[in-house]
């Protein structure tokens, strides 16, 4: 749906990429530096954990990065950002350049609550929300923990189950019938005398 405000639209598109970059934190999003994208592939090491990873982007996602794609020119010894949620003019390190990237967090974070807020969605939604919505959204599908863990960059599968929101009682009871269904039938030439 069309939030109807620019500034509502580019946190559309910044949620939508950290979606399609499966579930990218926004440190990683901000922080991409132009040399990751190769031929629709970024290539990059996660800002927590410094874990090389590597996503293609998908037909859906290439408008959005132009539309996002930093027009700015590249200072001497400074990142040279993809997108402009940072201003890249402040040297590596230089806390300033961390100051500034606490300060476009929270404008972020601000932006997607009043696009919930236009868009009348009942659940909070954050930057970490995509994250854990990605890697939920995964585990329903039936998408392995240990690939879930991967593409979230993850150094252990211990971190991810803390991200994962866990099956609702019906989708439980679903699988408790499956399983008694599947050992009835099992059973059924074996042994008539079991009973369940």
């Amino acid at each position: 749906e069309d939030p109807k405000s620019e500034r509502l639209r580019r946190t559309q598109i910044i949620a939508a990429l950290m979606f399609q970059f499966c579930g990218m934190s926004f440190a990683d999003l901000a922080h991409l530096e132009k040399s990751a994208l190769n031929q629709n592939v970024l290539r990059y090491n996660r800002i927590k954990t410094k874990t090389p990873m590597s996503v293609e982007v998908l037909n859906t996602a290439k408008e959005m990065i132009n539309q996002l794609r930093s027009k700015e020119s590249s200072h001497p010894d400074c990142p040279d950002y993809l997108f402009d949620i940072l201003r890249g003019d402040k040297k590596r390190k230089d806390e300033r350049g961390y100051r500034e990237y606490q300060s476009a967090l929270r404008r972020f974070n601000n932006n997607l609550k009043d696009l919930a807020r236009t868009l009348h969605l009942q659940s909070p939604v954050t930057s970490y929300t995509l994250r854990h919505s990605w890697a939920t959204t995964a585990k329903y599908r039936g998408v392995s923990i240990e690939m879930i863990s991967e593409s979230l960059g993850h150094k252990s599968i211990k971190t991810t189950q803390i991200y994962l929101k866990g099956f609702e009682l019906k989708e439980r009871t679903e699988v408790n019938k499956g399983n008694l269904s599947y050992v009835r039938n099992c059973c059924v030439g074996r042994n008539k005398s079991v009973k369940f």
